[in-house]
C-alpha cells in the first residue's frame, strides 16, 4: 500500500511542480513587467497562485488515483500504458495552453480564455492576428516543455508502478478511494462554502501580479465551462432603485443640439473612417523628432478634434457595434457574434437607408471574421465591399487588401454616385502583423517599430485619400468622421485608460467652422446620437448613446475589457477589475459615489446584452 499511496503523492506534486514552473516562464517572458515588482509581491504571486495550482492539479489527478485504486485488477504493462498516455496528452494540452498565453496576455493583456476560439472559424484572419508573434521562438519553447515534462513522467511511473507487488484490497481500495475523494479540497481551494476562482488567487493592487497568479490552464478550462452567461448576470452589484437613479443621473438631456453642421446642407453625405488601432498616445508621439501621423495632425487644424474621446472595448468586433449602434461593448462576450442578438441593435445605416441615402461598406479584409458579415448584412447596407471585390494581385496583406487599395477604390466607385450617401470604409494595415506596402519609415524589426510604422502608412494613405477627396463633387456637401475601432497597448505606458482613450476628428465641407478642438469626455457610443442630431434625425432607438452637442449631457466614457471596466470623469480615472472585485488604477479624488456610477453602467448594460 505505501508504494501506492507515494505514487498518488509523486503524482499529485508533479502536477504542482508543472504549473509553478510554468509561472516561473510567464514572469520571466514578461520580464519589464516582472521588473516593477517588488520581491514581496512575486512572492505573493507564488504563494497565493499555488492555490490554484492545487485546484488544477486535483483535477487532473482524478483518473490516475481511481486507476490506482483498482490497480490489482489491471495488468501493470496496461496501467503503465494508460495513465502515461493520459499523463502525455494532459502535458500536451498544458503545454499548448501555457505557451499560447505567453502571447495572448503580451497582445490583449489577460490570460487565454475560449474567446480565441470564436476566430477560428476564419483561419486565414486568425493567422494574420498571430504571425507577427515570435512563433519559432513559442515553438521551441512549448517543444522543450513537453519532451521534458514527458520524460520526467514516464520515469515516475517505470519507476514506481513497476515495484508494486499484490496487496489485499480490502484495506487499500477504501483508503485509495477516499484519497480521491479528498481531492475535492484542493479542488475547490478550500473547505468554504465560496469554491476556486480567479479572484481567490488576487492579493495586489498591481494587476500584472494577479495575472500572474492565475493558472493559465485552470482559467482556460474555466472559461470554457462558465463564460457564457445565458440567463444570470455576474455583474449584479447595486439594488434595482439605485442602479437606476445612477444610470438616470448620467443620462441627463436637454434635447438640445448645438449645429456644428452649415445650415445650408440639409442631407450632407456621411463617411466614416474606423481606423484599426488608432490611439491617441500615437499621434502625440515622435520617433527622432518625427511624428507617426503627421496627416492627421495637419487635418485636425482643418475641422473638429474631439481630444478626449474612449473606446467602449478592445476588439473590432466590439469597436463597429459601438460606432454604429451605439452600443456598449461587453467585457467576456461580443454581441456581433451573436447574430440572434445583434440584429435587434439599431444601427446608422438603417437611419440613413431609410431617410433616402445609399448606403455602402467598404474593408480590404474577409467580413466574415468575428462574424462582421452577419451584423453587415442585418444592418441593410446596400453595398458590401470586402477582400473578394479585389482582383487577387491586391492581396498583400495577409488581411487582404492594404488601406490605399481601399481608399482608391472608394474613390473610384464614389466619382459619380447617388447623393446622399452613408459610407464606411474600414482599414486593416495597422492591425497585427503590421506588414505595410512601403518602405520602414522608422528604424527597428521589433513588434513596437512595426506597429508605428503601419501607424504612418495608414497616416499616408489616409491623407492622400483626404487629398483627392477634396477634389470631389461631393466633398462640398460631406461630413468625414475618423475614428479609430479601438485603442492599443503600443505605446505603453503601463496606464489601462491611455490604452482606451482614442483620437476622433470631424472634417469635410458640411462643417460650419475649422480647427476646433472639443475636450468634452465622450465615447465611442456617442457617435450615433451626435451624428442623427446634427443632421436631424431621431436618435430616440440609441439609448446608450449621449449627444455629444448637448450642453446638458455629462461628461463621462465607460470602456469594458476582460475582465473589467474603466470609468472616466473630468479630473477622475478609476479601472475596476470584475474578478478580484477591486480597483486596479486610480487617478483623481474618486468617492463611492463614483465607483457606484460605474458599476451601475456595468451592471445594467450586461442585462440588456443579456436580455437581447
Amino acid at each position: 500500500m505505501k508504494e501506492r499511496l507515494q505514487f498518488l503523492l509523486i503524482y499529485y506534486g508533479f502536477w504542482v511542480i508543472f504549473f509553478l514552473v510554468a509561472r516561473v516562464i510567464f514572469l520571466g517572458y514578461h520580464i519589464e513587467d516582472t521588473k516593477l515588482l517588488t520581491l514581496q509581491t512575486i512572492w505573493g504571486i507564488f504563494w497565493n497562485g499555488i492555490r490554484m495550482d492545487f485546484s488544477m492539479a486535483g483535477y487532473l489527478s482524478v483518473i490516475p488515483f481511481l486507476l490506482v485504486s483498482f490497480s490489482n485488477f489491471i495488468k501493470k504493462s496496461r496501467l503503465e500504458n494508460w495513465i502515461f498516455t493520459y499523463t502525455f496528452l494532459l502535458v500536451l494540452i498544458a503545454n499548448l495552453i501555457i505557451v499560447i498565453d505567453l502571447q495572448v496576455f503580451n497582445t490583449w493583456g489577460y490570460h487565454l480564455d475560449a474567446t480565441p476560439l470564436r476566430y477560428l472559424k476564419t483561419p486565414r484572419e486568425a493567422w494574420a492576428s498571430v504571425s507577427s508573434s515570435p512563433l519559432f521562438q513559442l515553438f521551441i519553447s512549448f517543444l522543450i516543455l513537453l519532451i521534458v515534462a514527458s520524460l520526467i513522467v514516464y520515469r515516475i511511473i517505470t519507476k514506481n508502478i513497476d515495484n508494486w507487488n499484490y496487496i489485499d484490497n480490502i484495506p487499500f481500495i477504501p483508503v485509495s478511494i477516499l484519497i480521491t475523494l479528498a481531492l475535492i479540497i484542493p479542488i475547490r481551494g478550500s473547505t468554504g462554502i465560496s469554491p476556486m476562482n480567479q479572484s481567490t488567487v488576487y492579493f495586489s493592487t498591481n494587476n500584472f501580479a494577479n495575472i500572474a497568479a492565475v493558472n493559465p490552464t485552470w482559467n482556460f478550462f474555466s472559461s470554457l465551462v462558465n463564460g457564457s452567461y445565458d440567463k444570470v448576470n455576474p455583474y449584479t452589484y447595486l439594488p434595482k432603485e439605485e442602479l437606476s437613479n445612477n444610470i438616470k443621473e448620467l443620462y441627463e438631456t436637454s434635447n438640445i443640439t448645438n449645429k456644428v453642421l452649415r445650415a445650408d446642407v440639409k442631407k450632407p453625405n456621411v463617411l466614416i473612417i474606423i481606423w484599426e488601432s488608432f490611439t491617441r498616445k500615437v499621434t502625440e508621439r515622435k520617433i527622432n523628432g518625427l511624428e507617426i501621423t503627421p496627416r492627421f495632425n495637419e487635418l485636425k487644424k482643418e475641422g473638429i478634434y474631439f481630444s478626449n474621446m474612449y473606446a467602449s472595448g478592445d476588439r473590432t468586433d466590439k469597436g463597429i457595434p459601438a460606432i454604429l449602434s451605439g452600443y456598449p461593448a461587453q467585457p467576456t462576450a461580443s454581441i456581433i457574434t451573436e447574430p440572434n442578438k445583434s440584429a435587434k441593435l439599431p444601427v446608422l445605416s438603417k437611419d440613413f437607408e431609410n431617410n433616402s441615402y445609399s448606403t455602402d461598406f467598404y474593408y480590404g479584409g474577409e467580413v466574415e471574421f468575428a462574424n462582421i458579415k452577419s451584423y453587415l448584412f442585418s444592418s441593410d447596407f446596400q453595398k458590401i465591399v470586402s477582400k473578394q471585390d479585389f482582383d487577387s494581385q491586391y492581396w498583400t496583406s495577409k488581411w487582404g487588401a492594404h488601406d490605399d487599395i481601399v481608399f482608391k477604390r472608394f474613390l473610384a466607385d464614389h466619382t459619380k454616385v447617388n447623393q446622399p450617401f452613408f459610407s464606411t470604409i474600414m482599414t486593416l494595415s495597422s492591425h497585427e502583423p503590421f506588414e505595410i506596402p512601403i518602405p520602414d519609415k522608422f528604424e527597428g524589426d521589433d513588434e513596437h517599430s512595426k506597429f508605428m510604422n503601419a501607424m504612418y502608412y495608414t497616416d499616408q494613405s489616409l491623407g492622400d485619400f483626404i487629398d483627392s477627396a477634396k477634389k470631389q463633387s461631393w466633398w462640398p456637401n460631406t461630413l468625414v468622421i475618423i475614428v479609430a475601432d479601438h485603442g492599443h497597448r503600443i505605446p505603453e505606458t503601463g496606464k489601462k485608460v491611455e490604452d482606451f482613450t482614442i483620437p476622433m476628428l470631424w472634417l469635410g465641407g458640411a462643417l460650419a467652422n475649422q480647427g476646433l478642438e472639443i475636450p468634452k469626455i465622450a465615447s465611442q457610443i456617442d457617435i450615433s446620437s451626435t451624428l442623427l442630431n446634427q443632421v436631424g434625425l431621431n436618435s430616440y432607438a440609441y439609448n446608450w448613446s449621449k449627444n455629444i452637442f448637448d450642453p446638458k449631457t455629462k461628461p463621462w466614457a465607460f470602456f469594458s475589457f476582460n475582465n473589467g471596466f474603466g470609468f472616466i470623469q473630468p479630473k477622475q480615472e478609476l479601472v475596476f477589475d470584475n474578478v478580484g472585485k477591486k480597483m486596479i488604477q486610480l487617478n483623481g479624488s474618486i468617492s463611492t459615489h463614483d465607483i457606484d456610477l460605474g458599476k451601475a453602467l456595468m451592471q445594467r448594460m450586461f442585462q440588456d446584452y443579456l436580455d437581447k
